[in-house]
């Protein structure tokens, strides 16, 4: 189970990361594609900026009372998808440097909130609405910003480099 500093020092890597990537974009590869059919590199930060709000919102879902076995689990017709174009949409159209601050200070909320959250809940078990992802919160937390948050920095970093 990923410790409250390993939670921590993994958010705090990814903020970094996504502003030293940030720092040395041109105005021209805010524009480029990261994914085919989809995303440019604002709209992914944009993304990623959204994605502030996840750590408080796994919190809460963890705090709350689990739905009973056989009523409905997985996904549950969350469609995260729409969710994400929805949350994109929202922002695309907003200055870099609003979307970045946004990106900054929700990682870093998502940092107070784990700082205050009890050792009981982060070695709680659950299952996020969305994907096939399941474990103690702690890990999902970590895994979040090691993993799906690091993954489009590593999609932007390509996109920018024309490979």
């Amino acid at each position: 189970m990923a410790t409250k500093q390993e939670i921590t020092s993994a958010i705090r890597a990814f903020v970094e990361r996504a502003e030293t990537i940030a720092g040395r974009l041109s105005p021209a590869d805010w524009q480029k594609t990261v994914y085919e059919q989809g995303w440019t590199v604002k709209q992914a930060y944009c993304h990623l900026a959204a994605m502030g709000g996840a750590v408080p919102f796994f919190i809460s879902m963890a705090a709350s009372p689990q739905p009973p076995a056989g009523a409905g689990g997985g996904g549950g017709g969350f469609d995260v998808d729409a969710w994400n174009a929805q949350q994109v949409a929202a922002r695309q159209d907003k200055p870099i440097d609003e979307i970045l601050s946004e990106l900054k200070a929700g990682h870093e909320n998502g940092i107070k909130t784990v700082e205050v959250t009890s050792e009981e809940l982060l070695v709680k078990e659950i299952a996020l609405p969305f994907e096939d992802l399941s474990g103690s919160l702690g890990d999902l937390l970590t895994q979040t910003a090691t993993g799906h948050n690091q993954v489009h920095l590593e999609d932007i970093d390509r996109a920018v480099q024309g490979g």
